[in-house]
């Protein structure tokens, strides 16, 4: 029921969980994908005991430590780890045939666990193993009910129907495999959307918890997360570290927009006295160049001497003038700011783009296995119910 668990997989368990907020807004300044990975995952020394027990078969000996665990541990994993604990120690009570206290201990998984599922189908379990088939198939019937997106919550309900028409329920039976059809085809058409829309799960790696699968994208996700060879996590990190830099991004175009509106506003209060400064400007070269045109040919008119000395002085004043209330070009700070800007959202968009291209690989690689899961169970149910319709006639 459990795989082997690692520091990977807990990773996979907590990498969702990564809150953009918590990354610095430094990530702004480089493009450079978020460098997180399993190995810098706090792991203690009571972490990596129960890891390497729960990568192991179940065995009776393993009920000491496991119950230490969940009493004694101080660890930041301790919320997931200690879920997985309980399921181990209820799958030892059911073996020993202890239901009570398989189901005391499966009381207190977490609902929003990824464990929930698994506690909930030890749970019907534990309700078969004292003979109360009633309440088993009923926990059958909540758990695809709370987690329609899993493939073994479709599977329960076969087997609730199974038992069913086994025992000649045909009336109890019926619904339910009608059930496990409607949760098969709800699914596959899901995975079909899927296929075709894939930015639906990219919003999913990145801005929801990687949970006990409760729909097909949930699934789909720990499916990808838990497999060894699927480069999802890689990409997941990408795409975080993606979606915080445009976020800085956006924040610093909006800090460079108000810059330029104050430059922009500035100039036009100074627009008024640049034009009347360069029309008076034209004017006074003008007449300097007609005061020139004349003295040319009457050299010792001191009057007009005077007059383009005076004309030559107004038109410094004037350039100085100018000068100073600057040209209408954007300052080349805020260009320089304008142009970084625009080089790093460039750099950022592509490694968005590959992010969702590997994210679409890696989806593209589970699909037909999820497919072919539920067609197969929805091949049983139909089966089950034919069987079921062709004794009543």
């Amino acid at each position: 029921m459990m795989g082997p668990f690692s520091r990977a997989a807990i990773a996979s368990l907590t990498l969702t969980l990564l809150p953009l907020a918590s990354m610095a807004d430094s990530a702004c300044l480089s493009a450079a994908p978020f460098a997180a990975s399993s190995s810098s995952l706090a792991i203690s020394q009571d972490d990596e005991q129960l890891l390497d027990l729960l990568g192991h078969q179940a065995t009776t000996t393993q009920a000491r430590t496991l119950l230490a665990y969940n009493q004694h541990a101080n660890s930041i994993n301790k919320p997931i780890l200690g879920n997985y604990a309980r399921l181990r120690l209820a799958a030892l009570a059911l073996k020993d045939g202890d239901t009570a206290f398989a189901r005391q201990q499966l009381s207190e998984v977490e609902q929003n666990s990824p464990a929930a599922v698994d506690a909930a189908f030890l749970l019907a379990e534990s309700y078969r193993r004292d003979g109360d088939e009633e309440r088993a198939r009923a926990w059958f019937i909540r758990i695809a009910a709370r987690f329609p997106g899993n493939p073994r919550a479709v599977s329960g309900l076969v087997l609730a129907g199974d038992d069913w028409r086994n025992q000649g329920a045909d009336a109890l039976a019926l619904p339910v495999y009608n059930l496990a059809l409607t949760k098969a085809a709800e699914n596959l058409n899901a995975l079909d959307q899927l296929s075709s829309q894939p930015e639906q799960l990219y919003r999913t790696l990145t801005n929801t918890v990687a949970g006990n699968s409760t729909t097909v994208m949930d699934q789909l996700v720990l499916a990808m997360v838990r497999d060894n060879d699927s480069q999802v996590l890689t990409a997941t990190r990408q795409l975080i570290a993606a979606h915080h830099q445009q976020k800085c991004l956006d924040r610093r175009e909006t800090d460079l927009h108000n810059a330029i509106q104050h430059a922009t506003a500035r100039d036009l209060t100074n627009g008024a006295f640049r034009t009347a400064a360069k029309r008076e400007k034209t004017a006074t070269e003008q007449e300097i160049a007609d005061l020139q045109r004349i003295l040319q040919n009457a050299p010792d008119a001191d009057e007009l001497n005077a007059q383009l000395v005076d004309a030559q002085e107004r038109l410094e004043r004037l350039n100085t003038r100018l000068n100073k209330l600057g040209g209408t070009a954007l300052p080349a700070a805020l260009q320089q700011r304008k142009d970084q800007l625009a080089r790093e959202k460039q750099q950022v968009e592509s490694n968005l783009t590959d992010a969702r291209r590997r994210v679409r690989e890696a989806l593209q690689a589970q699909l037909p296995e999820l497919e072919t899961f539920y067609r197969n169970l929805a091949g049983e149910a139909q089966l089950g119910k034919a069987q079921l319709l062709q004794k009543k006639s």
